[in-house]
């Protein structure tokens, strides 16, 4: 689906410009276009990126297949630009990534994404692009939308965090019944938060290449700005560095102590076995039923091999248990 808003020079905003009159109202330099691609078709981002614009077909080619790894590439009169959001996925420590390919020209931003963005949504708004957004320029917009960006991450690094703290909380009292879940849980959490490490620090060099970098299409005195978005990131960067080795930590620990418990588990079934090993062997000599054994005539014969059994397995016992093996 293919947005269009469009910003006069006169202030006149119209939400909803048909593509075919992109060509025209790009002619007044003082005017300004957002076109956004929610979850467009093959053919209607070659229509919009090759046909009218004639973006060069490597960025083009990127847009299509999907880089997966945040970038900047400056063609000049424009640069094209991936980056990208954080959302849950499937469970609380399942950390998603939605990718977000952006060109910005002089008078132009064009943002394509293939799942909905609640960022882009929440600016789409006419009265928010009288005075801000296309109100601005697009390198102000870009800012606005890269920032509101950066600070959806803070919530969910934040509960990403807290959840992994409760984890490390966890592994020392978990049932062993609830051990597959656990792992499973901390499996997951080290996941994310290096699919987080992996999105973050490429980012990261994007927003510094901004703000230090000499593009045409990033007026200098918006460069500030984008100084400013590289110190969030970066402080992000540091704290998604961190909850990764959290998270190696907290896996170690859990290994670790289910480790003890299986080592409690084999110490008890040695010590079990290694009771029953002679009471197994002196069982063995009278089941061999051969006819001449003495003790099999002796009245008490049962009896004296019962008192050998309960004495041999008492001292053991006792043994191991002065031993602390028990």
């Amino acid at each position: 689906m293919i947005h269009v808003l469009y910003r006069h020079r006169s202030g006149a905003l119209v939400d909803d410009l048909p593509i075919a009159q992109v060509p025209s109202a790009l002619k007044d330099v003082q005017a300004r276009v957002w076109i956004d691609l929610d979850h467009p078709s093959d053919e209607e981002q070659m229509m919009v990126l090759a046909d009218l614009f004639h973006f060069h077909p490597l960025a083009v080619e990127d847009v299509i297949n999907e880089v997966h790894v945040p970038k900047l590439d400056d063609y000049g009169a424009y640069i094209y630009l991936v980056v990208h959001s954080l959302m849950v996925g499937a469970g609380p420590m399942d950390i998603k990534t939605k990718e977000i390919d952006i060109f910005v020209g002089p008078n132009y931003l064009i943002t394509v994404h293939e799942l909905p963005s609640n960022t882009i949504n929440s600016m789409w708004q006419k009265e928010y692009h009288q005075e801000h957004g296309l109100g601005r320029g697009v390198a102000m917009l870009l800012y606005e939308l890269l920032d509101r960006q950066v600070d959806g991450y803070m919530t969910l690094l934040d509960h990403f965090e807290t959840r992994i703290e409760e984890l490390g909380d966890i592994v020392f009292h978990t049932d062993t019944s609830d051990e597959n879940a656990i792992t499973d849980e901390i499996l997951t959490a080290k996941t994310s938060a290096l699919r987080i490490h992996r999105i973050l620090l490429p980012q990261r060099e994007v927003f510094n290449k901004i703000a230090h970098d000499s593009l045409s299409a990033i007026p200098s005195e918006a460069r500030i700005y984008f100084q400013d978005l590289y110190d969030h990131i970066m402080r992000f960067t540091d704290l998604a560095d961190s909850m990764r080795d959290l998270v190696q930590s907290t896996m170690t620990t859990h290994l670790t102590i289910t480790s003890n418990r299986l080592n409690e588990v084999m110490k008890v079934l040695t010590v079990i076995s290694t009771i029953f090993m002679p009471l197994s062997f002196i069982a063995g000599i009278y089941g061999m039923n051969f006819k001449y054994m003495p003790e099999l005539s002796w009245r008490w014969g049962y009896l004296m091999v019962w008192v050998i059994f309960i004495g041999i397995a008492t001292v053991m016992i006792v043994y191991f248990h002065r031993r602390r093996w028990i």
